[in-house]
């Protein structure tokens, strides 16, 4: 009788333990959704003359993706200019490229890159195709 008392004693202690583990596992901790990162978008419209180059500073306050559209340049869509992403000059007048491309005008990004957090530029700039001034306008999206 003795072993019986035992053997209930340790059963009730089991199913008791099983019991209070299941406890916690009974309802999910609902979770909150994670907001995606923000971006700003800036236009930059201007006019580049020929040989010249025209440029715009913008912060980057978290690392992300850097993305160039070049919107429109002299009214052409066959007109090529180069584009470019870098490090703006301590004294403010003009861009060290870290990458550049050349592009036409249209609306899917000809230039994208990923960045760290810092001051960084955008240029455009005549590669030897213009025989006037033109204007232009392009789109930088970067993480803030």
């Amino acid at each position: 009788m003795r072993a019986a008392s035992f053997l209930k004693t340790t059963l009730a202690a089991v199913v008791l333990a099983s019991s209070m583990t299941l406890v916690g596992c009974d309802e999910d901790t609902p979770t909150t959704p994670t907001p995606n990162p923000s971006t700003a978008t800036v236009t930059f419209a201007s006019n580049l003359a020929l040989g010249g180059s025209s440029t715009r500073s913008f912060d980057v306050t978290r690392a992300g993706n850097v993305s160039v559209t070049l919107l429109a340049v002299g009214g052409s869509t066959t007109l090529k200019v180069g584009l470019g992403v870098g490090i703006p000059l301590a004294d403010g007048s003009g861009c060290v490229l870290s990458r550049s491309v050349e592009a036409v005008a249209g609306t899917t990004a000809q230039l994208e890159l990923a960045v760290d957090t810092g001051k960084y530029c955008v240029q455009i700039y005549d590669t030897g195709t213009l025989t006037t001034v033109v204007a232009f306008s392009l789109s930088v999206i970067y993480p803030i």
